[in-house]
């Protein structure tokens, strides 16, 4: 079955999923306040639907979480989505401080996220933006020059052509070196999820 790419849930749904691997973290809201920067009077109105968050808000409760966006944005399928096909006009960024995301084609209850990333930032980011999940990394550099950051590792440079391969574990960051921005593709794996009783059960990491 083909399918065009899935088009993002609803608040109701995007905020269920938040409350589901909050629990499952075992975090208070405010625990989660803590770790993402976002207000517990924020966390807890998207929780129960009452807003959708926008992009960097829910983008700053996945880094909380140690999560991937699209993991709090899964809707629940019941299709068989062997082949999904992604075309994009350009409207469908997601823009941050630090970087810009340019979602790419992937299967809801496939095993894989990708992105085109453009990378802003000239600097580390503040620790709490670095990304942690559960799975392992790809990145491939399409053009300019990045540093790759990794948390308790030095800097890793890389030229457009270059590529790396890590574990999603350990807190991480893209910098651009070069005098543009530098554009990468961004491959990660993400745990099996599932749903019981209505509500999303996944693995998420135990590092935070």
């Amino acid at each position: 079955m083909t399918n065009k790419v899935s088009t993002p849930a609803d608040a109701r749904i995007v905020g269920g999923n938040i409350r589901d691997l909050r629990k499952a973290s075992k975090l208070t809201l405010k625990e989660l306040s803590s770790l993402s920067g976002v207000s517990v009077a924020t966390i807890s109105k998207i929780e129960t639907g009452k807003i959708s968050g926008g992009f960097e808000t829910i983008y700053k409760i996945a880094r909380g979480l140690g999560v991937l966006v699209t993991d709090i944005m899964l809707a629940e399928t019941t299709a068989a989505e062997s082949i999904v096909v992604h075309a994009s006009d350009g409207s469908d960024i997601h823009q941050t401080e630090i970087y810009d995301y340019f979602p790419q084609a992937y299967r809801r209850n496939g095993s894989l996220n990708t992105y085109i990333m453009q990378i802003r930032t000239r600097e580390a980011p503040n620790k709490r933006d670095w990304s942690i999940h559960t799975g392992e990394e790809v990145i491939i550099v399409l053009s300019g020059v990045i540093d790759l950051l990794i948390e308790g590792s030095e800097a890793i440079r890389l030229e457009a052509g270059g590529s790396a391969c890590f574990d999603c574990g350990c807190r991480h960051a893209f910098v651009s070196i070069s005098p543009d921005d530098a554009r990468i593709v961004s491959i990660s794996t993400r745990g099996p999820t599932t749903r019981k009783d209505g509500h999303l059960v996944f693995s998420t990491g135990s590092e935070k």
